[in-house]
């Protein structure tokens, strides 16, 4: 009797012994992939502030394959030289700058107003630019930041499926572009989103900064409906936030250099193929190689090994068709 109860506690003890070593095994082998992988960052402002000679080291130094995938919607507002630069390496867009002036000039109505010279010309040049190759899709387009914008003159929500963006929408679907959205969790605006990915199957949709929710639920229940949404994580590192005392910017935190919120982590390793990473410099406070410090050693070293090349860069490798 005592024999087999010491057997049993010998199997027991052995295999809670190999279950250890296994996952400390795969957390080193996460840690060692997170500190090398590319990184594709589908959301960096090529702003006035960075040339591209300064991004281009960047890059290089931090082990960045691709930026951009966002306007620059304080200026330079001719980001070809970024282009010539880095070649296809840099992540292409149309639709925020023009977006900006639109709101500067006519307020939020102006948004939805498809018959703006504005929106003629971009429509028209956004077609042409895509049949040259110039351009991957259209982004950053800020259709709902009414609390997520330290300033309020900038802050604007208006019908993510009105004409103008609906015409985006048809004008990526010919050239199998993506289109990025600035959006809030608001029930309206998601079921504007869930149209649009219904209507346009073969339109990749990436929400910028995740929808800034902390509602996993959502959006595990919104990539799982249309498989063409996907989760960009910018702007949900600590280092965004000067103040971390307000309960909304805690809920909109998901890592930082030492922590992660685990329900994410379990999210994205559930449907890693649908998530992606950026540092969104929007301003020049924000802190390019911080950012990139806190995607690698707070969010990437947290996923499953298989799951880590996926949201690092091959995931939008795939999905706005990169080279």
């Amino acid at each position: 009797m005592l024999r087999t109860i010491l057997k049993k506690m010998i199997v027991v003890w052995i295999t809670a012994s190999l279950a250890i070593a296994t996952v400390a095994h795969a957390q080193n082998a996460s840690k060692e992939l997170a500190e090398k992988v590319p990184i594709a960052d589908v959301h960096r402002h090529v702003q006035r502030w960075v040339s591209p000679e300064q991004l281009k080291q960047q890059m290089q130094e931090q082990n960045v394959g691709w930026s951009g995938g966002v306007g620059a919607p304080f200026g330079p507002w001719d980001t070809e030289p970024y282009a010539q630069l880095l070649g296809k390496k840099y992540i292409a867009t149309a639709g925020q700058v023009e977006l900006s002036g639109i709101y500067a000039q006519h307020g939020a109505s102006g948004l939805t107003d498809i018959n703006l010279d504005t929106y003629k010309t971009l429509l028209q040049r956004s077609d042409k630019l895509f049949a040259d190759g110039r351009i991957k899709g259209f982004g950053e387009l800020i259709l709902n930041n009414q609390t997520s914008n330290p300033l309020v003159s900038f802050r604007r929500k208006v019908n993510i499926d009105s004409a103008p963006i609906e015409a985006m929408f048809k004008i990526a679907a010919k050239h199998k572009g993506f289109v990025q959205i600035h959006s809030e969790e608001d029930a309206d605006s998601v079921d504007q989103i869930k149209t649009l990915a219904a209507k346009y199957p073969d339109v990749a949709i990436i929400l910028s900064h995740c929808l800034l929710t902390g509602n996993v639920d959502l959006v595990k229940s919104l990539l799982n409906q249309h498989p063409n949404l996907y989760c960009e994580m910018s702007a949900r590192s600590k280092s965004h936030y000067p103040n971390i005392d307000n309960e909304r910017i805690r809920t909109r935190i998901i890592y930082s250099e030492d922590f992660a919120k685990d329900e994410w982590i379990k999210l994205i390793d559930s449907l890693p193929t649908r998530f992606m990473v950026g540092t969104d410099t929007y301003n020049p406070k924000v802190n390019f190689e911080q950012n990139i410090a806190e995607i690698r050693k707070g969010l990437l070293a947290r996923l499953k090994p298989a799951s880590i090349e996926l949201v690092a860069y091959k995931n939008a490798v795939r999905v706005m068709r990169l080279d």
